[in-house]
C-alpha cells in the first residue's frame, strides 16, 4: 500500500500546547485530585456531624464539636456573605463610573475634532482617525436637522 507515517518522539514538536508528562500525573492534576477527595471527606463529616444525635456522638467518644445551630447557621452566613459581595462589587463599580452629564464622557483631552481647515485624506487611503463632535452625532442618532420634535399638551381632565 502507501508508506506508513512515524513519529520519532525524540525530537521536540513546535506545538504551543504543553508536552504531556512522560510518566505519571503533573502536579496540577495531583492537587486537584487531592482537593477533589478532600472536599468530599469534609462535606461526608459535615453531613455526619448535623445529622447524627448528640448522644450517639458521645457514646462514640466525641465531645468537642461545634454547636449544631452552626449546622443551618453556618451554610445560610456563606450565602448572605456571598449576596453581599456581589451587592458591594456592583457597589463599588457603580461608584467609579463617571455621571452620564460628564464633560468627560462627551470629549476627551487628547482628543481630535476635525476642523473643515484640515487637509483632507488622499483618494483611496485609509481615513485618519478623529472624534466626531456631538453635534453631529446628535444629528444622525435623533435627526435634529430634518424634523422637529412636536410636543403634545396634554390636559388635566383628560388624565382622569
Amino acid at each position: 500500500m502507501g508508506r506508513q507515517a512515524t513519529f520519532d518522539s525524540s525530537k521536540p514538536r513546535n506545538s504551543p500546547s504543553p508536552a504531556p508528562p512522560l510518566q505519571g500525573a503533573s502536579l496540577a492534576e495531583a492537587y486537584g485530585f487531592v482537593g477533589f477527595v478532600l472536599t468530599g471527606v469534609m462535606f461526608a463529616l459535615y453531613l455526619a456531624w448535623a445529622y447524627t444525635p448528640e448522644a450517639m456522638l458521645h457514646a462514640l467518644g466525641v465531645t468537642y464539636y461545634p454547636d449544631k445551630y452552626w449546622a443551618a447557621a453556618g451554610p445560610v452566613w456563606m450565602c448572605a456573605a456571598g449576596l453581599y459581595g456581589a451587592w458591594a462589587y456592583e457597589g463599588v463599580n457603580r461608584m467609579a463610573v463617571r455621571r452620564i452629564d460628564a464633560v468627560e464622557l462627551i470629549e476627551e483631552e487628547g482628543g481630535s475634532i476635525p476642523r473643515r481647515l484640515d487637509r483632507p485624506d488622499p483618494p483611496g487611503s485609509v481615513p485618519s482617525i478623529h472624534d466626531i463632535p456631538i453635534g453631529e452625532v446628535n444629528r444622525v442618532l435623533f435627526r435634529t436637522v430634518q424634523r422637529r420634535v412636536r410636543r403634545r399638551q396634554v390636559d388635566a381632565d383628560s388624565l382622569s
